[in-house]
């Protein structure tokens, strides 16, 4: 049978990730009213029911075996909240004013997406979102690793690192809210640093260069856990989007079409791929598909960023026939030259002999040596050289990682993290190009050789922070 009721008012609602919808509610019927619950049994009812937007819910028999408490106490009363307006946050103070726990439901829904949105839609509903699952605790797996954070210059300030020292004073500039795909022959889900990050994987698992995708993820992803390494961007989603549609089919192009296609603006997409000519490395985009694909994905307000190769070679060279001529043909990528790091020996911030493609199109630069981050056994002996205990793969890390490959990277990051913190605070992203502009012209410049090999400034988060008026 079912019961008379009466509209109420909703407070807050917590969708749950499987069946059930953990539900808070804000029963308002004057201050004597309310529902009365033991052991899941209705006790006592006055008439009530929740009604949002078209879901009409009525307390009955049928409903009471879809609902259960998600704070139990016996017995447990449903009493009137505070009405939206009057609401106020609780702070730290003893003085402030505490939620009533017994007001958290479950009840149970198969289209949780659905129900979320039409909760949403009625102003009277403070908030709805999933319920969490449970979170893998970060943990050391045995011999104990130590951290390495303390070498991790890069996340230090500029102009040696990249401003990311102070990256905790500005909301979700850990790269909240922002998906950071990379397209990559493989990494290691097994190794520690990852142990509570969930990797979504597109394409083709070839299994290959596991040492390279664990460095580049090692740079961005790890929690600070106090051990091993933490990452950039430890707030951002990551996609693996890998460049093999198949067995042997390997397709750089149909790899960011798919990754492009799960982001949205202001999202980051790392092609940690470079092109191949003959007899040098150049950048990926110089496969007309993959140029195609990168534009294409800018024009949705990516923001790509493309390594210039390892190929040392002059990209105004007129063999190119003006492929990398900005003012002729512009993908929109952020292309990545390779300076020499701090610890190189070499003058830092100048081009690394032998290293990276430079040229007018080549617009920032990162460290092309030296970087800490995760590794595997494929990288043995080399890359493996900072921990490598019992020759376990899972606690490989090193201090060697370097090429286009390690300053791709710094790069994505503090795209990331500069999204992520201005979609928090404008609503919206800045576009590829002029996000690309901003690095450029708030980086620190290139120290040597500018005209002969350009590889332009070393963003510096700080400093691009500062230029939108954020201290």
């Amino acid at each position: 049978h079912t019961l008379w009721y009466q509209e109420v008012e909703v407070s807050a609602v917590w969708v749950g990730h499987t069946e059930f919808v953990p539900f808070v509610a804000s029963l308002r019927n004057g201050d004597d009213h309310g529902l009365l619950i033991r052991r899941h049994r209705l006790v006592r009812c006055t008439c009530f029911a929740v009604r949002i937007v078209s879901i009409s819910l009525r307390i009955g028999c049928g409903l009471l075996r879809r609902l259960r408490l998600l704070l139990l106490a016996a017995p447990i009363r449903i009493p009137l909240l505070l009405a939206r307006g009057q609401r106020k946050s609780t702070s730290a103070s003893p003085r402030a004013k505490l939620a009533d726990l017994s007001l958290y439901l479950h009840i149970e829904t198969t289209t949780p997406a659905r129900l979320i949105g039409d909760l949403m839609a009625d102003e009277r509903v403070e908030v709805a979102y999933l319920a969490p699952e449970p979170v893998t605790p970060p943990f050391d797996i045995p011999p104990e690793t130590p951290s390495f954070a303390a070498d991790q210059h890069y996340l230090g300030p500029g102009p040696s690192g990249f401003g990311f020292d102070i990256q905790g004073r500005w909301t979700q500039a850990d790269g909240t809210g922002i998906m950071v795909a990379d397209v990559e022959y493989g990494f290691d889900s097994e190794h520690e640093a990852f142990n509570d990050i969930e990797v979504l994987e597109l394409g083709h698992e070839a299994g290959l260069y596991l040492a390279h995708g664990n460095g580049v993820l090692g740079m961005l992803a790890p929690r600070s856990s106090g051990y091993g390494v933490s990452g950039m961007i430890p707030g951002s989603t990551f996609t693996i989007s890998y460049p093999f549609s198949g067995p042997d089919l390997y397709n750089v192009a149909d790899a960011i079409n798919q990754a492009a296609a799960e982001m949205l603006p202001g999202d980051v997409l790392l092609i940690e791929q470079q092109g191949w000519n003959g007899d040098t490395f150049t950048p990926v985009e110089l496969d007309p598909a993959v140029f195609d694909a990168i534009a294409t994905a800018v024009a949705q307000g990516i923001v790509v960023i493309e390594p210039a190769g390892n190929g040392a070679c002059d990209l105004d060279d007129p063999i190119w026939e003006g492929w990398f001529d900005r003012s002729t043909r512009d993908s929109g990528a952020i292309m990545v030259g390779g300076g020499a790091s701090p610890f190189s020996g070499l003058t830092a911030r100048s081009w690394y002999p032998s290293g990276s493609c430079f040229g007018e199109r080549v617009d920032v630069q990162g460290w092309f040596d030296a970087i800490v981050t995760a590794s595997a056994s494929d990288g043995a002996p080399q890359f493996v050289d900072l921990f490598y205990p019992d020759a376990d793969t899972r606690q490989a890390y090193t201090a060697r990682f370097g090429g286009t490959s390690g300053a791709a990277p710094m790069v994505a990051a503090t795209a990331a993290a500069f999204n992520g913190f201005w979609i928090q605070r404008t609503g919206a992203p800045l576009s590829p190009t002029e996000l690309r502009a901003a690095m450029v012209s708030t980086g620190h410049p290139q120290q040597e050789d500018a005209a002969e090999t350009k590889i332009g400034p070393q963003p510096d988060l700080r400093r691009l922070m500062r230029t939108y008026g954020i201290r």
